[in-house]
């Protein structure tokens, strides 16, 4: 069986980073902090106590049940259906950007 340890991934990751390009190695290095701020996120969500999120769920259930929001929700499906219908809408594409820091979707 071939299990490869942490220490093997960790020199394997610096075998590469050997052989890059000082900007691909600063691309590197922004990943894995990209990486590294995914954990701190999901750890404080984590954390997060589960009675809050199901307050703040609550909330936005009786806001959206009131019967102003279910009006202005049909009004702006009409209008977009209507926009639609007329052509005056377009797809939309996505592709993944990539900043100093962080990934995100853009439209």
């Amino acid at each position: 069986m071939n299990t490869v340890t942490h220490k093997d991934n960790e020199r394997t990751l610096i075998n590469i980073a050997r052989f890059l390009p000082s900007n691909r190695v600063k691309q590197l290095v922004d990943f894995a902090r990209f990486l590294e701020a995914q954990i701190l996120s999901e750890n404080l969500v984590k954390e997060e106590a589960v009675l809050e999120i199901e307050a703040d769920n609550e909330r936005w259930d009786a806001l959206m049940a009131t019967d102003k929001a279910q009006a202005l929700l049909e009004k702006m499906a009409g209008e977009a259906l209507v926009e639609h219908r007329t052509g005056k809408t377009k797809p939309m594409a996505f592709s993944l950007v990539f900043t100093s820091n962080q990934f995100f979707l853009s439209a």
